[in-house]
């Protein structure tokens, strides 16, 4: 080709289908060249991204994670503070167990707790909870009892169980009587002496009667008195202080 293009020098000499030729062959390679370069480029950034995506997506999931953890620790923190508050009150020995099951029949009348006899705790021990009242005071909430023990789990009966009787104490006229748990998940209760009338709000607290329940554990609030077809008495209905369809951890008191 150079040869030829020197004789295309000379005069006479017609060499442009040569020069068109070779035109073409470069035009042809130099566009195949930058289709290949700008290919392999592309695919060089089309696996730079995947893998930039793939580190964004781990890090979005591990944010996702810490907010979660940050957000139970806000949720809890009201409760973890009033059970601090509790705790500082608490003069009996106590161990925390968490709920790992519910009773199929009423699932906030009877639970399982992850902790039994290898951790001290007894049949007919009283189980608590910390409660907040509307005056911001933290106060012992009774919950129930412990129904059942093994060597790492344990049964509870709450105040809502027709099972649970409770002798409580009312401390706004100092009268004493007793109330129990319903089919219904009401607590409602009565007092020994008859004549005495109750009025909506009065605070009711265990008596300390019997060999169970200690003196002073806040039961919870009368919420309605309601006539018998006995005239002469009247039937309490009660507002427990604990929260039940918020129970997830428990203290149970080793006597």
């Amino acid at each position: 080709m150079i040869g030829l293009s020197s004789i295309g020098r000379t005069e006479n000499a017609d060499l442009g289908f040569f020069g068109n030729l070779i035109s073409g062959f470069q035009k042809v390679t130099y566009k195949t060249g930058l289709t290949l370069t700008n290919s392999f480029y592309s695919v060089q950034e089309i696996v730079k991204m995947r893998e930039e995506n793939i580190m964004l997506t781990e890090t979005v999931y591990s944010l996702k994670e810490q907010v979660r953890i940050l957000e139970n620790i806000v949720n809890k923190s009201d409760v973890l503070e009033t059970e601090y508050e509790m705790k500082k009150n608490l003069s009996y020995d106590y161990v925390v167990g968490q709920v790992i099951a519910l009773d199929d029949s009423n699932w906030f009348s009877r639970f399982t707790i992850d902790k039994g006899k290898n951790d001290g705790i007894k049949q007919n021990d009283i189980v608590i909870q910390a409660v907040k009242t509307e005056d911001g005071i933290v106060q012992i909430g009774l919950l129930g009892i412990v129904a059942e023990t093994s060597s790492n789990w344990s049964k509870v009966i709450t105040l809502l169980d027709e099972s649970c009787k409770v002798s409580f104490r009312d401390i706004n006229n100092d009268e004493s009587g007793i109330v129990q748990g319903s089919i219904d998940s009401n607590v409602t209760g009565y007092f020994f002496n008859s004549k005495v009338s109750a009025d909506i709000g009065d605070n009711l607290v265990t008596s300390g009667i019997g060999e169970i329940y200690i003196p002073d554990i806040y039961i919870g609030d009368v919420k309605e008195v309601v006539k018998t077809t006995d005239a002469s008495t009247q039937r309490i209905i009660v507002a427990p202080a604990v929260e039940f369809t918020k129970i997830n951890r428990v203290y149970v008191l080793t006597k």
